[in-house]
Order: structure tokens, then sequence, then C-alpha cells
């Protein structure tokens, strides 16, 4: 009888009320839990010489959810046998106890019986052995399956094939190729058997990147190529890169593929020309030529199925047998058009615009300051004065010197106005003096700007040279306002110029102000000119306004504390 089922676990007591834990239900305990063993039974075979017996193998599976049992045969490829679901999952009752199949019922090694069909348990799995050993259930150890009767005779027909190939190997040797070709084979049968390295070697090709430099011949170039390999027959073909705007038409078989001969071929006038020697795979070589057909092409590099092969088949070094050869040489400069001079007709950028396209477009304005400076106007005072420079063509006589203009920068396009006001005094009618346009430096195709006129500066109008001396208050007030792009209408700037340069001067620069207590911005400049300070009017305009506060004059005392050239307070005693 099979051994009673050991009892289950008491309920362990609850620490915070001493009474029984729950257990869970057994269906939730033991759900996808299935213990599984393998087993056989024997079938006798009576109408057959060969075999008395078949032992029939199969895998009992018990549900622990429910304790039902299943029963399979796994099937066998040509047995004849209809094979699967041996017994379906269901409740096996043992005998006619009224007890079903439970999991102390099935053991190692011991035969169980269902519906009257034994089987002999020969095994169990790694899960089933742990769980009936924790539950106290003693679990034997494996056992094989038992030879067959049909596998053993089958055996005896099978042939030596380590001692006695079969087929065996064809000879490849002189003399059997002479015996072959007296008997009257034809010539292809007598050749290394291809098919073989066929099969092996299908759809296994080296790619090789080239390079063919045909620069010492009329018209050639560099041109870059790439070398197929094929393994399968050693067959090589060559294909050309189509680079762009090469100026070529897109023909990339160079070479078709076909044995490629590794020397020069010799003219036969009695028969066709054959070489008899080809390029093979160890010919090709990173760093090294190779020759197709009177072309030396240089192999610089290969892709990663082809260095891997090499490394695999032929044992070469990933780094000595594979360097790194740059074939790329540096591109030549791209030439550019060279910008004729302005020929002052029309404006700078309207001319460019020949230069730049077939067909002229208009110059874009800068919209963004066009909005941003549209009713901003820089007016300045200017006289016109001869030029030591030397860039004006024109020398102004003395009734020009004594001519007064008003010099008009607009800051939406920098462009430049002259306007010469009336003088009946002078009998100067006045008007325009200067259309309104671009102005460009003297010997420059650059214009001039807002940032280039000040109090002080001269410009050089189309060979007449103007002196800026004056501005008037909107202007000052606008440069003020933009210090970084106006220096010299910058306070702090001007102060800091005139301190470092003032520095061991003090005592000259307080005896130029001769002793007056009061100045203006014209006074200020005669006073640093004397001291051997060179400044421009508009620095010394900017420290005026800054001073005076809308006065006329300021206090000389307060302007030298500015500079810093103070005279030092005498200590009493």
């Amino acid at each position: 009888p099979a051994p009673a089922p050991a009892p289950a676990p008491a309920p362990v007591p609850s620490h915070a009320t001493g009474l029984p834990m729950s257990t869970l239900p057994k269906f939730l305990e033991f759900d996808r839990k299935v213990l599984r063993w393998n087993a056989f039974f024997k079938e006798a075979v009576t109408e057959s010489a060969i075999e008395n017996h078949r032992v029939r193998k199969c895998v009992i599976y018990m549900y622990l959810e429910d304790e039902s049992v299943y029963v399979g045969e796994p099937r066998q490829p040509n047995s004849g046998i209809p094979q699967g679901s041996f017994l379906k999952r269901h409740r096996i009752p043992v005998g006619d106890t009224g007890a079903f199949f439970g999991i102390g019922d099935i053991h190692v090694g011991e035969t169980v019986t269902f519906y009257g069909r034994s089987f002999f348990v020969v095994s169990c799995d790694a899960f089933t052995r742990a769980f009936l050993e924790s539950r106290g259930v003693a679990v034997a150890e494996d056992q094989p399956f038992p030879d067959e009767p049909i596998e053993l005779y089958r055996a005896t027909l099978k042939k030596d094939t380590v001692a006695f190939p079969y087929p065996p190997a064809p000879r490849n040797d002189v003399l059997a190729a002479y015996i072959e070709a007296s008997n009257g084979a034809p010539s292809h049968l007598l050749v290394a058997d291809k098919l073989e390295k066929f099969l092996a070697n299908d759809r296994k090709v080296l790619r090789f990147f080239c390079v063919w430099d045909d620069r010492g011949a009329l018209y050639g170039e560099k041109r870059p190529f790439v070398l197929h390999y094929y393994l399968a027959d050693d067959s090589v073909e060559v294909l050309e890169v189509a680079e762009p705007n090469g100026g070529r038409d897109p023909f990339p078989v160079f070479l078709r593929r076909q044995p490629l001969p590794n020397r020069k071929l010799s003219a036969d006038p009695t028969a066709q020309t054959k070489s008899d020697s080809y390029v093979t795979h160890l010919d090709l070589r990173i760093g090294g030529t190779v020759h197709v057909f009177g072309r030396e092409f240089f192999i610089h590099d290969a892709d990663a199925f082809t260095k891997k092969w090499y490394v695999d088949n032929e044992g070469f070094d990933p780094v000595e047998d594979f360097p790194l050869v740059d074939v790329d040489e540096p591109s030549a400069p791209i030439p550019q058009n060279a910008v004729p001079p302005y020929n002052g007709f029309g404006g700078l950028a309207d001319s460019l615009q020949n230069c730049v396209a077939l067909i002229p477009k208009p110059v874009r304005p800068d919209f963004d300051k066009l909005m941003t400076y549209t009713d901003t106007v820089l007016r300045f005072k200017a006289r016109m004065i001869k030029d030591e420079t030397g860039h004006s063509r024109y020398t102004p006589t003395e009734s020009d010197e004594a001519r007064e203009f008003i010099v008009s920068v607009y800051l939406a396009n920098d462009t430049v106005a002259v306007f010469e006001p009336p003088d009946r005094k002078k009998q100067i009618v006045g008007g325009k003096f200067l259309e309104r346009q671009e102005c460009l430096k003297p010997n420059s195709a650059e214009k001039y700007e807002a940032t280039d006129c000040y109090a002080g500066a001269r410009l050089i109008l189309f060979s007449r040279c103007f002196e800026l001396h004056e501005a008037d208050g909107y202007t000052y007030g606008f440069m003020e306002q933009h210090g970084p792009s106006f220096p010299r209408s910058d306070v702090k700037q001007v102060v800091a110029r005139l301190r470092s340069l003032l520095a061991g001067r003090e005592a000259a620069a307080r005896e130029a102000f001769g002793g007056a207590e009061k100045t203006d911005a014209e006074g200020m400049q005669r006073a640093l000119t004397a001291a051997g300070i060179e400044v421009v009017k508009q620095e010394c305009v900017t420290l005026f306004r800054r001073l005076a506060g809308g006065a006329d004059a300021v206090d000389v005392k307060t302007v030298c504390d500015e500079l810093g050239v103070a005279e030092p307070e005498e200590k009493t005693a």
C-alpha cells in the first residue's frame, strides 16, 4: 500500500491576538503548481521478428490545486503509433476504496496502476523532488529508461563512417587525372571540385576600397573604386564610385565579374589569349596595389566583414595587417570672384549686385534699423577747410573757408546730406549743397556712419574736407544716451581717459587755466591743449554739459576736481 500523506502543519498563532492564523485555500496556495514524473509501460509485439515488445515512454502530471492527473505520451517521428494525450486530466480513483490518487501515491522506482494500465516511474523533475521532500515524502534516485529492441537492431545496421567513410573521398592527384583522361573523362571533370567551395562560400564577398591615380596622364584624375572579391569562385568585380558633381556619366561597373589575371597576358596569335594565374584573396592587402589590366589600384581600406574574415580564416592581426591609410587630400581653395573697384556711379551696394547675380536685385534695407531710427537725424555745423592728409583734391579759397554748412546724418540708412544756410552779408544764396546719399571714406569701400561724426571730426565728402565744430542739443543728448556707440560722449570714458593723460601734469593743467574762475567747452579745450593733452572738442563738450547742468559756464575748480588736478589744500597747524 502507498504511504499515507504527511499531515498538514499546524497553524501558527498570531502575536497580536493569540488566535490561530487563517490558512490560504488550496486552489490559491497550489495555483499553477504541477508535479511531473517520467514513466513507461511495455507493450507486447507479436507479429515482428525484430522485436517482441515496445517501450512506451509517458509523462505523468499531477495538478496540486485539485490533485487531478494527466498522462501524456511525447510524439516520436515515424513511430506509426497514435501518440499525444494518453489519459485526460481528472481525479483517478484508487481501486474500489473510494479514495483518489494523491501526492503520496506515486513514487520513483515503483509501479503505479491507472485503470488496469501499470506504469513504472523512473524519475521526476527538480521541483517535484523538492516539493515532496519538503512534505516529508522520501524520493528515490532517478533511473534510466530501458533499451528498446528496435533501437538495438537499428544500431547494427549503421555503418562505421569513421573507420570507413562513405562515400569515399575521390583521389585528386596526377595519377588519378591521367587514368581518368585515358579512359575518356571530359576535361572539366579533371579539375578540382568547385561545388563544395561554392556551397561553403556562397554569398560571401570581400569588399575593398581603392583608388586609381591617373593624374600622370593627360586629363587624368584620382578616382575612387570598390573592389569585390567573390569567395565562391575567386572572381573579381570593380565598381566605380559616383561622386557628386563629378561630371561623369553613371557607369557603375568598371570591370564585370571575372577571374582577374595577376600578371601581364602573353598574346598567342594561334590561339585565344588566356592566363593560368589569377588574383586570390591573399594578393589583396590594405596598403598594397593590384593591377587591373594595366591599371594600378591602391587598396586603402576594407569593410568590417572582410577584416573579420581574414582574422578568422587567415590569422591576420587586427592592427598590423589592417593599417589606417589616409588617401584624402586637402581640398583646393574655391576661387572667389574679385570685386572690381567702385566706379563712382550709383550706390556701392547697388553696383555690387551686378557682381553677385546675373540679374541684379534691389538691395534689401535693414528694416529693424529703418523702423527704429526713421526720424533720427544728427545735425552738425561744419566749415570747409584745407585737407592736410592729401586725400582731398579740392583746395578751398578764402571765401569757401568763411562759409557755414549743416551736415545731417540719417541713422535709418547711414546717409549724409549737406545744406548751406543763406547769408546776405556774405552774399551767399544758400540751399542744398549735397544730396542725401551714402558717402564713402577716401580710398575705401566703407561708408561714413553716425559713429564717425562728432564735434572736431573731419569728413571728406567728394574731395572736399569738412570739419564738424558744433552740434545741436538733440544730437548731443542722443550721443550721450548711446555712450557705448559714441565713446567721446560717454562721460565715464572721457573722464577716465583725461585723468590718465593728466597724470604727472597737474601743475601744467592748473597753470593752463590761467587763474580764471569760469570756463566753457572751448576754454576747456584750449587749456588742455596748452597743457600738452590731445583732446577733441566733443570730449570737452561732453564734460562741460555734465558739470554745467545747463549753465553757460562752469567753475574751473569744479573742472579740476573732476579731472583730479585740483591744488592740494594746505594743512593748518
